[in-house]
């Protein structure tokens, strides 16, 4: 039966203990692909049994260790400097930082946010990133030029989990928009959580 093999896989490269092991930010995201993958209700089941505990894993170690990172660019035509929105959270041993802008300017900003963001807020959106479909699909480097006139937009997302990263880029069509929105989403979360001063 051909849905056993990716099962079998699985099981074989993450036994039912994988909540105490290890696991890397690649082997879940292809676990998010087989439950995708499988068509047999039970192997789906078994699946996404694995990969909810890989999930519960992943989350533990981005408490102790993990970085998430957000760019947007858009320029007009005849703009000369493009509006950018970047934002980057940080997590080192359960204390999370964040520091974020946006403008044309970077020295002199439209709005900028720096603090320490509650370490639940921040796995809760790390929970919903690793369960978002778009983590898992393919996403391959698109060609990018930084001095073609004309209009341009563009998109990045990265998360890195201990050792483990994953980026994502989008330049335009529909990946650029499906990229973007999620983006959106990670930017206004960081324009709107609560923050305490950096001690």
């Amino acid at each position: 039966m051909k849905w056993l093999r990716p099962a079998l896989c699985l099981f074989l490269l993450f036994p039912l203990g994988v909540a105490a092991q290890p696991v890397a930010l690649d082997d879940y995201l292809q676990m998010r692909r087989s439950v995708d993958a499988a068509r047999d209700d039970a192997a789906r089941a078994a699946l996404e049994r694995q990969a909810g505990a890989a999930l519960d894993t992943l989350l533990a170690a981005a408490r102790r260790s993990s970085r998430l990172v957000i760019l947007t660019e858009r320029r007009g035509g005849d703009e000369p400097a493009p509006a950018l929105e970047t934002a980057r959270l940080v997590a080192r041993e359960g204390r999370v930082t964040l520091q974020a802008l946006a403008g044309p300017r970077p020295q002199s900003p439209d709005w900028e946010r720096a603090g320490v963001v509650e370490t639940g807020a921040y796995l809760a959106v790390l929970d919903r990133l690793l369960r978002d479909p778009a983590l898992a699909g393919d996403w391959p480097a698109p060609r990018f030029d930084p001095n073609a006139p004309g209009p341009r937009r563009a998109v990045v997302v990265q998360l890195a989990i201990g050792e483990s990263e994953r980026e994502m880029q989008a330049l335009d069509g529909p990946p650029y928009e499906r990229l973007a929105a999620l983006a959106g989403a990670l930017l206004e979360f960081c324009r709107s959580v609560p923050l305490r001063p950096v001690p």
